[in-house]
């Protein structure tokens, strides 16, 4: 009875659609040029919004959850303790990483880069940063570093600049330079790489990292301090020691590089057009050489189809102001790929009306009906994956659906108003015997020879009509699903698949369960750039001991001590956490009761405000109220642990959070890091957020288009199965989860039910009684689409393995992982266990004269409550 419920619903939307589909396939029999000219024409006219195209490099922007936590923070300490002494730079105050150049010096054959002649390289190379790298202002008057540096009481902030001095090479040559923290104040651990200590002294070191200040105070000062990086760059490019290697980097050299790599891999794409025309046209070709039904112009116009809808997809996306990102320039590789499933599909139902006397209205009209439908189901799944993963947080996932879907939607457009007109010119010339390239009358092979042209003449240029579907499909189209039709259909085979099955589960699972979160910023830079150099280097050898603001947001009585107590309370709780150093410590409430030995701030705070004025380290850590009346806001600081790998640097962000929590007094803690970290807080919970809502939306698609719930199950499970096994192999491609992979997951959801619904509605269709003839009918009809459509989305995704990209390979691999799992679930696992559990029931396209129909339930036609259709045929066993 629930399968009457089901086919009910189908009845309801299905046969209409089908007759729209049939009524269409007439209007473009009758005037294929006329919709082929308007859909292009159309297509180019929405391109004109590609003039308004941007193009957005700014790396918080596109791959940072928006309006998170950290920004916020990062909003009230720009707008609250904004210095206006330029003199006090102070680093561990900054609200944001700052305006910087950066050098990581290492040693030469594991030498010790502060002793002998590394460091006298070292020496060398701060002198030449310093004092030898010039720009020219609107006057041409050369500007040094020293000219532009963030200063602290008139000297430039460098951060090592503490190494470079003679204090501490006495200090290291008589074992008094103490490690982690020298002089008890200066943390030493995160300027050195690769170091050799012994009793908390330092003894050698391999790296040394040195990070040049520069301080921001106007628009004119900003433009020249850019200038002054530029010149950094190219400078040190060039430079070279004897001794020692070098690696550069700057404050916004990764926004650059994802402005560099954006459109670096465009040659690929050319490359890939070139493939996949090849591969359209070995598909198309037919099994033997037939000048008039050779297909191959129909697989050319399907590759056109996908890439002219990249054109109304851009275009559209720009005129409503979406940025073109740097995932985005993933899309045409993307749909190059997946845009010509649809082609084989509809060439696939039109191949199945070979071999009737049909004419070309009525060939269109029984192809749409079905292959229409079929494309309908896929591209809507598709659309669905991208509309939810459209509401996630993260820009870079919201732009990349919308190009992406706009084009696949097009895709879906010209797959049915240029592909399938193009269909009826193609069949109208087979009619005529007409030349598929010369559009020239031809005659049969045999006729020509008979009339003594040469044999190649007679290849060449002879061709007559098909006969039938087995004419038009090449040796890749029948061969291949021969063989799995054969699998199938074996005991021992289907015996081995069930086994490999639960070997592929057991597999997955396990990959699944050491599945982690984690991104390295710096894989979106170019493999081999000097960015991604340095950004290697220092992940590799330096640790990440990150400095941290306790800002109190609350006025309260900071003479009280219960609230004095309150706030060292707290503090000495945050030392506790494992990732919190005890030391070093930068307080001014402490500091100031040890110093002046009171508890009073003096009326208006005058004692208080005298000393922070003359106690330069201090000067910006206490803000008061207009009137002086009371202290609105104040910080304090601590230093983490090392926060090196990101999944540690998301555990303790969450941890951070519920510190504050506990905070008797209303406060918050922040890092510049901080605004990194925060994906690394939510992205596990947000993929697989949306990854489900993904699969129940894919669920209820296929209830409306699946009517039997057995189908919807298997076709559930078939989907779970599929997301597992990519889940579970990503740790064998080396990738975690991530803003990046999530993309790719969530197009995984989409593309894992289109081949199981491709399979599962054409052995509904099936007009065979048995299950095993059932399931030979299915893949026979859409076993070839399946295979090709998948081969063509590997070749198109093929060239990006290439690619210098991480993002561009993290595509490959986990596009490339769930094709491939989505191929072998369609073409092997489901039909096997189709043949064995599949229902019992086919959907009949349209009411036969004279059949006798018996439903399932015992009920008779009656209880179909007055259907036109008869829906549901017991097995004839």
């Amino acid at each position: 009875m629930s399968s009457m419920c089901f086919s009910r619903c189908y009845t309801a939307h299905d046969r209409k659609i089908a007759h729209l589909f049939g009524r269409y396939g007439r209007l473009i029999a009758r005037h294929p040029w006329i919709v082929i000219i308007c859909s292009i024409v159309l297509s180019l006219l929405l391109g004109i919004g590609l003039l308004r195209l941007e193009f957005e490099h700014d790396l918080e922007t596109q791959y940072l959850p928006e309006n998170n936590e950290a920004s916020v923070d990062r909003e009230i300490l720009r707008n609250v303790f904004k210095s206006l002494n330029h003199d006090n730079f102070q680093i561990h105050t900054l609200a944001d990483v700052g305006f910087f150049a950066e050098v990581i010096i290492k040693s030469t054959n594991g030498q010790n880069v502060l002793d002998g002649n590394a460091y006298q390289d070292v020496l060398l190379i701060n002198d030449y940063i310093t004092k030898k790298i010039k720009i020219l202002d609107q006057s041409n008057t050369e500007i040094s570093y020293q000219s532009l540096c963030a200063t602290n009481n008139g000297k430039c902030v460098v951060f090592g600049q503490e190494l470079l001095v003679s204090d501490f090479q006495q200090d290291l040559r008589t074992g008094n330079a103490t490690f982690p923290l020298y002089r008890r104040t200066i943390l030493v651990s995160s300027m050195l790489g690769r170091v050799v200590s012994k009793d908390n002294r330092l003894v050698s070191a391999e790296m040394i990292k040195l990070r040049y200040y520069l301080q921001e105070n106007s628009e004119n000062d900003g433009q020249l301090l850019e200038k002054w990086i530029k010149e950094f760059a190219r400078r040190m490019e060039e430079f070279q020691t004897n001794h020692t290697e070098i690696a550069y980097s700057y404050h916004n050299a990764l926004d650059d590089e994802v402005a560099r790599s954006s459109m670096a891999e465009a040659h690929l794409f050319i490359i890939t057009v070139g493939l996949m025309v090849t591969y359209a046209s070995i598909i198309t070709a037919g099994r033997r050489i037939n000048c008039v039904y050779d297909r191959q112009n129909l697989g050319r116009v399907g590759v056109f189809c996908a890439i002219l809808s990249m054109v109304p997809a851009a275009g559209i996306a720009s005129a409503c102001g979406v940025k073109f990102m740097n995932s985005v320039g993933v899309m045409p590789f993307l749909i190059i790929g997946i845009g010509i499933n649809d082609m084989f599909i509809i060439m696939s139902g039109h191949a199945q009306t070979i071999g009737q006397e049909l004419s070309v209205e009525e060939r269109m009209d029984r192809t749409l009906r079905t292959s229409g439908l079929a494309i309908t189901i896929t591209s809507l799944t598709d659309l669905l994956t991208f509309f939810i993963g459209y509401t996630s947080s993260f820009r870079t996932i919201q732009n990349f659906c919308v190009y992406t879907g706009l084009a696949v939607f097009f895709c879906y457009v010209n797959q049915l108003t240029i592909l399938a007109p193009s269909i009826v010119i193609h069949e109208q010339w087979m009619n005529a015997a007409k030349h598929s390239v010369t559009c020239k009358s031809t005659k049969p092979r045999g006729q020509l020879r008979a009339e003594g042209y040469s044999a190649c003449y007679v290849t060449c240029c002879s061709g007559e009509k098909p006969t039938s579907r087995a004419d038009l499909e090449s040796v890749l189209e029948s061969y291949p699903k021969r063989f799995v039709q054969f699998l199938v259909r074996n005991k021992v085979s289907k015996f081995f698949i069930f086994i490999a099955y639960l070997c592929y589960l057991a597999v997955s699972v396990w990959g699944a369960t050491s599945l982690r979160q984690g991104f390295r910023f710096s894989d979106l830079a170019l493999e081999g750039s000097a960015y991604y150099k340095a950004s290697d280097w220092d992940f590799e050898n330096f640790k990440w001991e990150i400095p941290l603001q306790i800002v109190f947001t609350a006025p309260v009585n900071y003479e009280d001590s219960e609230t004095r107590k309150q706030i060292f309370s707290f503090i000495e709780k945050l030392k506790q956490e494992p990732l919190i150093k005890e030391t070093p410590e930068i307080n001014w409430l402490s500091t100031y009761e040890t110093v002046l030995g009171n508890r009073t701030f003096g009326d208006k705070f005058e004692s208080l405000r005298h000393y922070l004025n003359n106690s330069r380290i201090f000067s910006e850590d206490v803000k008061f109220s207009t009137d002086f009346s009371s202290i609105d806001l104040s910080r304090f600081y601590l230093f983490s642990e090392n926060l090196r790998t990101s999944d540690v640097q998301g555990q303790f962000l969450l941890r951070i959070r519920e510190l504050e929590q506990s905070s008797p007094i209303p406060c918050f803690i922040y890092s510049p890091l901080f605004v990194f970290f925060e994906q690394y807080a939510i992205v596990v919970r947000s993929t697989l957020q949306t990854v489900g809502i993904a699969i129940a939306a894919m669920f209820v698609v296929s209830c409306l288009f699946m009517p039997h719930p057995l189908i919807v199950t298997l076709v559930t499970v078939s989907l779970v199965s599929i997301l597992v096994g990519v889940f579970g192999f990503l740790p064998f491609w080396g990738l975690n989860i991530s803003s990046v992979t999530k993309i790719e997951l969530i197009l995984s959801v989409g593309f894992s039910v289109d081949f199981s619904a491709h399979l599962c509605h054409a052995y509904l269709t099936s007009q065979s009684h048995k299950r095993k003839d059932r399931v030979r009918d299915a893949l026979e009809l859409a076993g070839g689409p399946i295979i090709n459509g998948a081969l063509s989305t590997i070749i198109g995704l093929f060239m990006l393995i290439f690619s210098n990209s991480f993002i561009f390979q993290s595509f490959f691999k986990v596009l490339f992982t769930v094709i491939a799992f989505g191929l072998i679930h369609a073409v092997l696992f489901l039909p096997v266990f189709l043949s064995v559990i599949g229902p019992k029931v086919r959907i009949l396209p349209e009411t036969e004269p004279g059949l006798r129909v018996e439903l399932h339930n015992g009920g008779n036609l009656d209880q179909c409550n007055g259907a036109q259709h008869p829906l549901v045929l017991k097995e004839n066993t």
